[in-house]
């Protein structure tokens, strides 16, 4: 089983006043320690995903990170990605198992329910997304937020890593992993922050202490 960064951290220049904005933001959390970026693109089109998505490679090779696509294998597989993460409606094309284009490249799949975890399974993941577990402003997924107990849930179904997601704060991280999260997932407190490296070192700061005496 692969073994994955505690942290993982999604945006894509949607989330900016410009991509040049975005750029410097994450190249500057990269400089900080971000272990794992996913690109979350909404805004750009094919070829200007791909270059987009061909600089982040390089970044993040260089600072020693994890790089997930969003929503589209044929860009991660085409910039050299470490994975992909796909969405419900992304499965139809993958079933009944992923061809994955080298041993080590990852697939992770949303869920939103125990059903949604029994489809996912069935095209062999390398992680569960599980959420929302808070209100998030980031994604609209017209699912109300679940609460921890989405983890020990999904966790019944599953001995994958599970990634939560969803309005997740500093406040609320050990509570999250103390639920059954594996790797925490965040994106607006990051975006939204005027000193993003300060929240970043917070989560690594927590992630870094040895888990809490039962």
């Amino acid at each position: 089983m692969t073994v994955f960064p505690r942290l993982l951290y999604l945006s894509g220049t949607q989330d900016f006043p410009a991509p040049s904005a975005f750029e410097r933001h994450l190249r500057d959390l990269l400089a900080q320690g971000l272990p794992w970026f996913q690109l979350r693109e909404k805004a750009l089109d094919d070829r200007a995903l791909f270059d987009l998505a061909e600089k982040i490679r390089a970044w993040t090779r260089d600072a020693g990170a994890l790089f997930t696509v969003n929503d589209r294998p044929d860009i991660a597989i085409l910039t050299d990605a470490d994975g992909v993460h796909l969405g419900q409606t992304d499965l139809s094309a993958l079933e009944p198992e992923f061809a994955r284009p080298r041993q080590d490249f990852h697939l992770g799949i949303s869920t939103h329910n125990r059903a949604e975890v029994m489809r996912a399974l069935a095209v062999r993941p390398d992680y569960l997304g599980v959420g929302p577990i808070f209100e998030t402003r980031t994604k609209e997924t017209g699912v109300p937020p679940r609460g921890p107990g989405a983890l020990p849930d999904t966790r019944t179904l599953s001995s994958l890593p599970l990634v939560a997601i969803g309005g997740i704060t500093p406040e609320k991280a050990m509570e999250i992993l103390s639920a059954g999260a594996d790797v925490l997932a965040i994106s607006g407190i990051l975006v939204r922050s005027e000193d993003p490296g300060a929240i970043l070192r917070t989560f690594l700061d927590l992630l870094s202490r040895p888990p809490a005496s039962p």
